[in-house]
Protein backbone atom coordinates (compact mmCIF):
# COMPACT_ATOMS: atom_id res chain seq x y z
CA UNK A 1 0.00 0.00 0.00
CA UNK A 2 1.34 3.44 -0.91
CA UNK A 3 0.74 6.89 0.48
CA UNK A 4 -0.45 8.76 -2.59
CA UNK A 5 -0.56 12.47 -3.22
CA UNK A 6 -3.98 14.04 -3.05
CA UNK A 7 -5.57 15.11 -6.29
CA UNK A 8 -7.97 17.46 -4.52
CA UNK A 9 -7.76 21.22 -4.93
CA UNK A 10 -4.72 22.60 -2.99
CA UNK A 11 -6.87 25.39 -1.66
CA UNK A 12 -9.02 22.92 0.28
CA UNK A 13 -8.42 22.97 4.01
CA UNK A 14 -7.37 19.56 5.33
CA UNK A 15 -9.42 17.85 8.03
CA UNK A 16 -6.92 16.89 10.78
CA UNK A 17 -4.90 19.83 12.12
CA UNK A 18 -6.74 22.58 10.20
CA UNK A 19 -3.60 24.71 10.21
CA UNK A 20 -2.28 24.24 6.64
CA UNK A 21 -3.59 23.25 3.20
CA UNK A 22 -3.83 19.53 2.47
CA UNK A 23 -1.36 17.90 0.11
CA UNK A 24 -2.20 14.22 0.65
CA UNK A 25 -5.14 11.88 1.23
CA UNK A 26 -5.08 8.92 3.60
CA UNK A 27 -5.33 5.70 1.50
CA UNK A 28 -7.44 4.05 4.22
CA UNK A 29 -10.02 6.61 5.31
CA UNK A 30 -9.58 9.27 2.56
CA UNK A 31 -9.09 12.06 5.11
CA UNK A 32 -6.92 14.89 3.69
CA UNK A 33 -3.75 15.83 5.61
CA UNK A 34 -0.75 18.18 5.15
CA UNK A 35 2.27 16.10 6.17
CA UNK A 36 3.70 13.27 8.21
CA UNK A 37 3.12 14.96 11.59
CA UNK A 38 -0.53 15.48 10.67
CA UNK A 39 -0.87 11.88 9.37
CA UNK A 40 0.59 10.53 12.63
CA UNK A 41 -1.43 12.86 14.90
CA UNK A 42 -3.52 11.50 17.77
CA UNK A 43 -6.74 12.28 15.89
CA UNK A 44 -5.62 9.92 13.11
CA UNK A 45 -3.77 7.38 15.27
CA UNK A 46 -6.25 4.52 14.71
CA UNK A 47 -5.66 4.65 10.97
CA UNK A 48 -1.95 5.57 10.90
CA UNK A 49 -0.91 2.93 13.44
CA UNK A 50 -2.84 0.28 11.52
CA UNK A 51 -1.13 1.38 8.31
CA UNK A 52 2.39 1.06 9.74
CA UNK A 53 1.56 -2.25 11.43
CA UNK A 54 0.19 -3.68 8.19
CA UNK A 55 3.16 -2.50 6.16
CA UNK A 56 5.59 -4.13 8.59
CA UNK A 57 3.62 -7.39 8.57
CA UNK A 58 3.57 -7.44 4.78
CA UNK A 59 7.28 -6.73 4.73
CA UNK A 60 8.01 -9.61 7.08
CA UNK A 61 5.82 -12.09 5.18
CA UNK A 62 7.32 -11.27 1.80
CA UNK A 63 10.89 -10.77 3.02
CA UNK A 64 11.95 -14.14 1.67
CA UNK A 65 10.92 -13.12 -1.85
CA UNK A 66 12.56 -9.69 -1.77
CA UNK A 67 16.01 -9.07 -3.06
CA UNK A 68 18.67 -7.45 -0.91
CA UNK A 69 18.28 -4.27 -2.94
CA UNK A 70 14.53 -4.09 -2.26
CA UNK A 71 15.05 -4.63 1.47
CA UNK A 72 17.65 -1.87 1.46
CA UNK A 73 15.21 0.52 -0.25
CA UNK A 74 12.55 -0.27 2.34
CA UNK A 75 14.95 0.45 5.20
CA UNK A 76 15.98 3.74 3.59
CA UNK A 77 12.33 4.72 3.18
CA UNK A 78 11.51 3.99 6.82
CA UNK A 79 14.62 5.84 7.94
CA UNK A 80 13.69 8.87 5.84
CA UNK A 81 10.14 8.89 7.23
CA UNK A 82 11.53 8.82 10.78
CA UNK A 83 13.99 11.64 10.08
CA UNK A 84 11.29 13.80 8.49
CA UNK A 85 9.15 13.31 11.57
CA UNK A 86 11.99 14.41 13.86
CA UNK A 87 12.67 17.45 11.67
CA UNK A 88 9.04 18.55 11.86
CA UNK A 89 9.03 18.17 15.66
CA UNK A 90 12.27 20.15 15.90
CA UNK A 91 10.82 22.92 13.75
CA UNK A 92 7.81 23.17 16.05
CA UNK A 93 10.08 23.38 19.11
CA UNK A 94 12.32 25.98 17.45
CA UNK A 95 9.24 28.00 16.59
CA UNK A 96 8.20 28.07 20.27
CA UNK A 97 11.74 29.04 21.32
CA UNK A 98 11.87 31.80 18.70
CA UNK A 99 8.58 33.19 20.00
CA UNK A 100 9.97 33.24 23.56
CA UNK A 101 13.14 34.96 22.35
CA UNK A 102 11.19 37.55 20.38
CA UNK A 103 8.97 38.20 23.42
CA UNK A 104 12.04 38.80 25.62
CA UNK A 105 13.57 41.04 22.94
CA UNK A 106 10.40 43.16 22.91
CA UNK A 107 10.54 43.49 26.70
CA UNK A 108 14.20 44.53 26.51
CA UNK A 109 13.53 47.34 24.03
CA UNK A 110 14.68 50.71 25.36
CA UNK A 111 16.73 49.13 28.18
CA UNK A 112 20.45 49.96 28.35
CA UNK A 113 21.85 46.72 29.77
CA UNK A 114 25.24 48.29 30.52
CA UNK A 115 23.72 50.87 32.91
CA UNK A 116 20.54 49.13 34.13
CA UNK A 117 20.53 47.93 37.73
CA UNK A 118 19.99 44.32 38.68
CA UNK A 119 16.52 45.10 40.06
CA UNK A 120 15.50 46.78 36.78
CA UNK A 121 16.61 43.76 34.75
CA UNK A 122 14.83 41.34 37.07
CA UNK A 123 11.58 43.28 36.66
CA UNK A 124 11.70 42.57 32.91
CA UNK A 125 11.74 38.81 33.44
CA UNK A 126 8.61 36.75 33.89
CA UNK A 127 8.10 34.91 37.18
CA UNK A 128 9.22 31.56 35.76
CA UNK A 129 12.30 33.23 34.23
CA UNK A 130 13.20 34.88 37.55
CA UNK A 131 12.70 31.58 39.42
CA UNK A 132 14.97 29.81 36.94
CA UNK A 133 17.62 32.51 37.29
CA UNK A 134 17.54 32.48 41.10
CA UNK A 135 17.82 28.68 41.11
CA UNK A 136 21.06 29.06 39.16
CA UNK A 137 22.30 31.77 41.54
CA UNK A 138 21.53 29.68 44.62
CA UNK A 139 23.39 26.63 43.28
CA UNK A 140 26.51 27.72 41.32
CA UNK A 141 27.40 24.06 40.76
CA UNK A 142 24.14 23.30 38.92
CA UNK A 143 24.12 22.54 35.20
CA UNK A 144 22.23 25.76 34.42
CA UNK A 145 24.65 27.91 36.41
CA UNK A 146 27.62 26.28 34.70
CA UNK A 147 26.05 26.99 31.31
CA UNK A 148 25.55 30.64 32.22
CA UNK A 149 29.16 30.94 33.37
CA UNK A 150 30.68 28.90 30.55
CA UNK A 151 31.53 31.72 28.13
CA UNK A 152 35.20 32.63 27.78
CA UNK A 153 34.39 36.31 28.29
CA UNK A 154 32.77 35.67 31.67
CA UNK A 155 35.62 33.41 32.74
CA UNK A 156 38.10 36.21 32.04
CA UNK A 157 36.19 38.74 34.14
CA UNK A 158 35.28 36.51 37.09
CA UNK A 159 37.34 37.21 40.20
CA UNK A 160 37.47 35.26 43.41
CA UNK A 161 37.59 37.24 46.68
CA UNK A 162 41.01 38.71 47.36
CA UNK A 163 41.04 37.37 50.94
CA UNK A 164 41.09 33.77 49.64
CA UNK A 165 44.43 34.27 47.85
CA UNK A 166 47.46 32.77 49.58
CA UNK A 167 49.88 35.53 48.55
CA UNK A 168 50.46 38.55 50.78
CA UNK A 169 51.09 40.81 47.79
CA UNK A 170 48.80 43.26 46.03
CA UNK A 171 48.95 41.72 42.54
CA UNK A 172 46.38 39.51 40.86
CA UNK A 173 46.85 35.75 41.18
CA UNK A 174 45.34 32.79 39.35
CA UNK A 175 44.49 29.37 40.74
CA UNK A 176 45.00 26.04 39.01
CA UNK A 177 41.68 26.43 37.18
CA UNK A 178 42.76 29.76 35.73
CA UNK A 179 40.26 31.78 37.79
CA UNK A 180 41.92 34.90 39.10
CA UNK A 181 41.85 36.38 42.57
CA UNK A 182 41.46 40.11 42.92
CA UNK A 183 44.43 42.09 44.24
CA UNK A 184 44.38 43.05 47.89
CA UNK A 185 42.96 46.55 48.48
CA UNK A 186 45.15 49.44 49.53
CA UNK A 187 44.82 50.50 53.15
CA UNK A 188 43.15 53.75 54.13
CA UNK A 189 44.82 56.07 56.61
CA UNK A 190 43.58 55.85 60.18
CA UNK A 191 44.66 58.76 62.43
CA UNK A 192 46.82 57.34 65.24
CA UNK A 193 44.99 59.44 67.85
CA UNK A 194 41.78 57.52 67.06
CA UNK A 195 43.37 54.16 67.87
CA UNK A 196 42.85 53.86 71.61
CA UNK A 197 41.19 51.34 73.93
CA UNK A 198 37.41 51.56 74.13
CA UNK A 199 36.97 51.30 77.89
CA UNK A 200 33.47 52.70 78.34
CA UNK A 201 31.80 52.99 74.95
CA UNK A 202 29.63 50.28 73.36
CA UNK A 203 31.25 47.62 71.22
CA UNK A 204 30.82 48.10 67.48
CA UNK A 205 32.15 44.66 66.57
CA UNK A 206 28.76 43.21 65.59
CA UNK A 207 28.02 46.24 63.42
CA UNK A 208 31.38 45.61 61.76
CA UNK A 209 30.44 41.93 61.30
CA UNK A 210 27.18 42.92 59.59
CA UNK A 211 29.05 45.33 57.34
CA UNK A 212 31.67 42.71 56.46
CA UNK A 213 28.92 40.20 55.61
CA UNK A 214 27.35 42.75 53.25
CA UNK A 215 30.80 43.38 51.76
CA UNK A 216 31.53 39.66 51.28
CA UNK A 217 28.09 39.06 49.73
CA UNK A 218 28.56 41.93 47.26
CA UNK A 219 32.04 40.72 46.30
CA UNK A 220 30.82 37.19 45.61
CA UNK A 221 27.51 38.26 44.04
CA UNK A 222 29.25 40.48 41.48
CA UNK A 223 32.44 38.33 41.15
CA UNK A 224 34.30 41.63 41.51
CA UNK A 225 37.35 42.00 43.73
CA UNK A 226 38.24 44.47 45.07
CA UNK A 227 35.02 46.43 44.72
CA UNK A 228 36.63 49.86 44.49
CA UNK A 229 39.07 48.99 41.69
CA UNK A 230 38.98 51.58 38.90
CA UNK A 231 39.22 48.72 36.38
CA UNK A 232 35.63 47.79 37.27
CA UNK A 233 32.81 49.32 35.26
CA UNK A 234 31.27 52.41 36.81
CA UNK A 235 27.83 50.77 36.71
CA UNK A 236 29.21 47.73 38.58
CA UNK A 237 30.77 49.92 41.26
CA UNK A 238 27.49 51.75 41.70
CA UNK A 239 25.64 48.44 41.94
CA UNK A 240 28.12 47.38 44.64
CA UNK A 241 27.35 50.57 46.56
CA UNK A 242 23.62 49.93 46.22
CA UNK A 243 23.90 46.36 47.50
CA UNK A 244 25.96 47.34 50.55
CA UNK A 245 23.81 50.39 51.34
CA UNK A 246 20.63 48.31 51.08
CA UNK A 247 21.94 45.45 53.24
CA UNK A 248 23.60 47.70 55.86
CA UNK A 249 21.63 50.99 55.83
CA UNK A 250 23.18 52.08 59.14
CA UNK A 251 26.36 52.77 57.18
CA UNK A 252 24.88 55.42 54.85
CA UNK A 253 22.24 56.90 57.16
CA UNK A 254 23.71 59.96 58.91
CA UNK A 255 21.25 59.72 61.80
CA UNK A 256 21.34 55.94 62.26
CA UNK A 257 21.59 54.73 65.84
CA UNK A 258 21.54 51.02 64.99
CA UNK A 259 23.72 49.04 67.37
CA UNK A 260 23.77 45.26 66.99
CA UNK A 261 24.24 43.80 70.45
CA UNK A 262 24.86 40.22 69.33
CA UNK A 263 25.83 38.13 66.34
CA UNK A 264 22.37 36.61 65.91
CA UNK A 265 20.80 40.08 65.82
CA UNK A 266 23.28 41.21 63.16
CA UNK A 267 22.89 38.12 60.96
CA UNK A 268 19.09 37.91 61.05
CA UNK A 269 18.68 41.64 60.37
CA UNK A 270 21.13 41.52 57.49
CA UNK A 271 19.60 38.36 56.01
CA UNK A 272 16.17 39.97 55.93
CA UNK A 273 17.52 42.90 53.92
CA UNK A 274 19.20 40.99 51.09
CA UNK A 275 17.44 41.19 47.73
CA UNK A 276 14.61 38.64 47.67
CA UNK A 277 15.58 35.20 46.40
CA UNK A 278 19.32 35.85 46.23
CA UNK A 279 20.49 34.44 49.58
CA UNK A 280 19.69 31.11 51.24
CA UNK A 281 21.13 29.33 54.27
CA UNK A 282 24.07 27.90 52.30
CA UNK A 283 25.17 31.37 51.25
CA UNK A 284 24.75 32.72 54.79
CA UNK A 285 27.07 29.96 56.03
CA UNK A 286 29.64 30.88 53.38
CA UNK A 287 29.45 34.58 54.26
CA UNK A 288 29.83 33.84 57.97
CA UNK A 289 32.99 31.87 57.28
CA UNK A 290 34.26 34.71 55.09
CA UNK A 291 33.79 37.15 57.97
CA UNK A 292 35.43 34.78 60.47
CA UNK A 293 38.46 34.54 58.17
CA UNK A 294 38.65 38.30 57.67
CA UNK A 295 38.33 39.32 61.36
CA UNK A 296 40.66 36.64 62.72
CA UNK A 297 43.96 38.39 63.53
CA UNK A 298 47.06 37.43 61.58
CA UNK A 299 50.40 36.60 63.06
CA UNK A 300 52.39 39.79 63.59
CA UNK A 301 55.13 40.44 61.02
CA UNK A 302 58.08 42.25 62.57
CA UNK A 303 59.76 44.86 60.37
CA UNK A 304 63.43 44.18 59.64
CA UNK A 305 64.44 47.85 59.72
CA UNK A 306 63.50 50.82 61.93
CA UNK A 307 60.84 53.11 60.52
CA UNK A 308 59.85 56.67 61.31
CA UNK A 309 57.28 59.30 60.37
CA UNK A 310 54.56 58.50 57.79
CA UNK A 311 56.33 55.29 56.79
CA UNK A 312 56.05 54.07 60.37
CA UNK A 313 52.32 54.87 60.45
CA UNK A 314 51.72 52.96 57.19
CA UNK A 315 53.75 50.03 58.46
CA UNK A 316 51.65 49.96 61.64
CA UNK A 317 48.45 49.33 59.70
CA UNK A 318 50.02 47.06 57.06
CA UNK A 319 51.62 44.79 59.65
CA UNK A 320 48.80 45.02 62.18
CA UNK A 321 47.17 41.68 63.11
CA UNK A 322 43.82 43.07 61.89
CA UNK A 323 45.17 44.23 58.53
CA UNK A 324 42.87 41.84 56.61
CA UNK A 325 39.72 43.30 58.16
CA UNK A 326 41.16 46.78 57.67
CA UNK A 327 41.58 46.03 53.95
CA UNK A 328 37.90 45.13 53.67
CA UNK A 329 36.84 48.35 55.41
CA UNK A 330 39.30 50.31 53.26
CA UNK A 331 37.90 48.83 50.04
CA UNK A 332 34.41 49.82 51.19
CA UNK A 333 35.60 53.33 52.04
CA UNK A 334 37.23 53.79 48.62
CA UNK A 335 34.02 52.52 47.00
CA UNK A 336 32.00 55.22 48.82
CA UNK A 337 34.65 57.95 48.53
CA UNK A 338 32.61 60.16 46.15
CA UNK A 339 29.62 62.05 47.62
CA UNK A 340 26.36 60.14 47.99
CA UNK A 341 22.84 60.97 49.08
CA UNK A 342 21.52 59.83 52.44
CA UNK A 343 19.67 56.96 50.77
CA UNK A 344 22.90 55.57 49.31
CA UNK A 345 22.15 56.57 45.71
CA UNK A 346 25.29 57.23 43.62
CA UNK A 347 26.52 60.56 42.36
CA UNK A 348 27.62 61.20 38.76
CA UNK A 349 31.16 60.04 37.95
CA UNK A 350 32.31 63.60 37.22
CA UNK A 351 32.08 64.61 40.89
CA UNK A 352 35.49 65.04 42.49
CA UNK A 353 36.50 62.41 45.05
CA UNK A 354 36.36 63.56 48.67
CA UNK A 355 35.61 62.36 52.18
CA UNK A 356 31.99 62.09 53.29
CA UNK A 357 30.00 60.87 56.28
CA UNK A 358 30.19 57.25 55.08
CA UNK A 359 33.99 57.16 54.76
CA UNK A 360 34.33 58.96 58.11
CA UNK A 361 32.10 56.33 59.73
CA UNK A 362 34.22 53.58 58.14
CA UNK A 363 37.38 55.26 59.47
CA UNK A 364 35.81 55.22 62.94
CA UNK A 365 34.98 51.51 62.56
CA UNK A 366 38.56 50.85 61.43
CA UNK A 367 39.96 52.64 64.49
CA UNK A 368 37.62 50.64 66.75
CA UNK A 369 38.82 47.42 65.12
CA UNK A 370 42.50 48.35 65.44
CA UNK A 371 41.92 49.19 69.11
CA UNK A 372 40.40 45.78 69.89
CA UNK A 373 42.84 43.27 71.46
CA UNK A 374 43.71 40.32 69.17
CA UNK A 375 42.42 37.75 71.68
CA UNK A 376 38.97 39.40 71.58
CA UNK A 377 38.94 39.16 67.78
CA UNK A 378 39.98 35.50 67.97
CA UNK A 379 37.01 34.91 70.26
CA UNK A 380 34.75 36.76 67.82
CA UNK A 381 35.99 34.64 64.90
CA UNK A 382 35.36 31.46 66.91
CA UNK A 383 31.86 32.68 67.79
CA UNK A 384 31.11 33.27 64.10
CA UNK A 385 32.30 29.77 63.14
CA UNK A 386 30.15 28.19 65.87
CA UNK A 387 27.15 30.21 64.70
CA UNK A 388 27.69 29.08 61.09
CA UNK A 389 27.74 25.45 62.25
CA UNK A 390 24.45 26.00 64.08
CA UNK A 391 22.89 27.42 60.91
CA UNK A 392 24.20 24.42 58.97
CA UNK A 393 22.82 22.00 61.54
CA UNK A 394 19.40 23.65 61.50
CA UNK A 395 19.44 23.68 57.69
CA UNK A 396 20.09 19.93 57.63
CA UNK A 397 17.29 19.18 60.09
CA UNK A 398 14.59 21.61 58.97
CA UNK A 399 15.64 23.01 55.57
CA UNK A 400 16.79 26.33 56.92
CA UNK A 401 15.71 26.12 60.54
CA UNK A 402 14.60 29.02 62.69
CA UNK A 403 17.02 31.45 61.03
CA UNK A 404 15.30 31.21 57.66
CA UNK A 405 11.83 31.40 59.18
CA UNK A 406 12.67 34.55 61.11
CA UNK A 407 13.57 36.36 57.90
CA UNK A 408 10.17 35.73 56.29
Amino acid sequence: MEIRSSEVDDSAEQALCRMQFSRYTCPTCNVPYCGLACFRSEAHSQCSEAFYRKEIEVGIKTESSKTAEERHKMLELLKRIEEEGKEEEALLQDSDADEDGEDLARRMEGIDISSASTSDLLKILKKEERDKFFMAVKDPSSELAQQLLASAELEQTRQKPWWEATSVGHTELKDFDGVQYGPKPELMEVPPNMIKPNLRGPSLLYNICALLMAYAHTTRHLSMSPLSSTTNDYADRMEARRLIAHAAPFLVDRKSKVLHEGLSDAVITLWSRFDSGTVDAKIIILLLRDVAHVVRPRKVIVSERPLSGPERARSFTTEHPSATALMALSDTAFLFRSPIDTDGSPSPPAVALQQNHVTMKLTFYAAHLLSTPPFSLHQLADEIIIYSKNVERDMDTSRGGRFERLTK
